[in-house]
């Protein structure tokens, strides 16, 4: 802008902030101009819900070779092997370190 001030709400990726801020650089797009006719219309807009994922298909080397270990073990193939998102890998971590026993030489 070339002269004056202006204040908005910061809408990112459909979310709007709840404090009114500076527009200090209006160059960015971030920020929109809304003419006051279309202000009604504009705040009636309602976000489209976050699509989470809880399960991903492993890379394909990893899926061979987690396939392979499960014909060696005699398992019968029947689901995809899928990476669990929500699963911490923490408790996996820790539960490797119970299983040790003794002192490493």
């Amino acid at each position: 802008m070339d002269h004056g001030k202006a204040w908005g709400y910061l809408t990112f990726r459909g979310k709007t902030e709840t404090v009114m801020k500076e527009i200090d650089q209006a160059m960015y797009h971030d920020w929109r101009m809304v003419p006051k006719h279309e202000e009604e219309a504009f705040k009636k807009f309602t976000p489209v819900p976050e699509e989470t994922v809880r399960y991903l298909p492993y890379p394909p080397l990893l899926r061979a070779m987690i396939l392979a270990q499960w014909e060696k073990e005699g398992r019968a193939i029947t689901e995809e092997p899928l990476i669990d998102l929500k699963k911490s890998v923490a408790s996996h971590l820790q539960e490797s370190k119970k299983k040790t026993t003794g002192t490493s030489v």
